[in-house]
């Protein structure tokens, strides 16, 4: 796949949600998932469950509600849940905080013991930019306040990852982490390419990914989804430049109101001065 010159299109990137939920929950793919989890996660893990070979139709479904995540069960009885955001919606830490709590509640049935209850762990790729910090990795624990080394009510756990710093970076290739970012994130195909010849592992996942997006109906679903974030961050960026210029159109009619001169409001308002007249003619005529 890289020995030819890296091309891969936008909806086609493993950050993709549909592209990464479909290659994840394939049988065969299995041993990527549980590789990929113990370098997040810095410990090995047995996988007892996961929503294995979701089909196509479910994905639409799926995509249909926003509901593109990815739960693992392990043996232990952890829980760990993993969500793809490309853009920012600034409500990651409220809707990680709810999502693990939703998924603690489900964990006792009633009149069971609470030692019963397992672990969750919450992993958030995010391909923006979100905690102030320069690390692109960020694990989250409780402490006592007056002992900082004390660990405590850590029954759930949040992982950050921030591709976009990643990428701006110049990760270590040997560490299994960012080769599997590298394969996640899949912009610079030098470190794609690095992570190739460094890790097997991420060799044969190349290989299943090409064979995956090579599956018409998933480039179709894949290019759908790419869109939908399209037109919302296409929206959005209208409804804020709308917005302002809306903003700008009443500062100048206070501004022509309390009798400010056109050159001087042009220069408080970015507006031109033939907007600024029109604007004191319309005012005249309601007066």
């Amino acid at each position: 796949l890289l020995d030819k010159k890296l091309k891969i299109e936008n909806y086609l990137k493993m950050k993709n949600d549909v592209v990464f939920k479909a290659f994840f929950t394939r049988k065969e793919n299995e041993v990527f998932l549980k590789n990929m989890l113990e370098a997040m996660l810095e410990q090995k893990i047995k996988i007892k469950r996961v929503s294995h070979d979701v089909r196509l139709d479910q994905l639409t479904q799926e995509q249909k509600y926003g509901t593109l995540d990815l739960g693992i069960e392990l043996e232990d009885k952890t829980y760990v849940n993993v969500e793809i955001q490309l853009r920012n919606h600034f409500n990651i830490e409220e809707r990680s905080t709810f999502y693990a709590g939703k998924k603690v509640a489900e964990m006792l049935n009633i009149g069971e013991d609470y030692e019963k209850m397992g672990k969750v762990i919450i992993i958030a790729i995010l391909d923006y930019t979100f905690i102030d910090l320069p690390d692109y990795f960020t694990e989250t624990v409780r402490v006592a306040k007056k002992h900082r080394e004390y660990e405590i009510n850590n029954n759930v756990k949040y992982y950050y990852i921030e591709l976009d710093k990643f990428r701006k970076q110049k990760p270590n290739m040997k560490d299994a982490l960012n080769q599997w970012l590298a394969f996640l994130d899949m912009e610079r195909g030098d470190l794609l390419e690095m992570a190739k010849k460094e890790s097997k592992e991420i060799e044969k996942a190349l290989d299943n990914y090409e064979v995956l997006t090579g599956d018409a109906a998933v480039k179709r679903l894949a290019e759908i989804r790419f869109m939908e974030e399209i037109d919302k961050k296409s929206f959005y960026a209208k409804a804020e430049s709308e917005g302002m210029a809306k903003g700008k159109i009443e500062i100048a009619k206070n501004l022509i109101n309390y009798g400010m001169s056109i050159e001087d409001i042009v220069k408080t308002t970015g507006l031109s001065k033939e907007e600024i007249e029109e604007l004191a003619k319309e005012n005249k005529k309601l007066d």
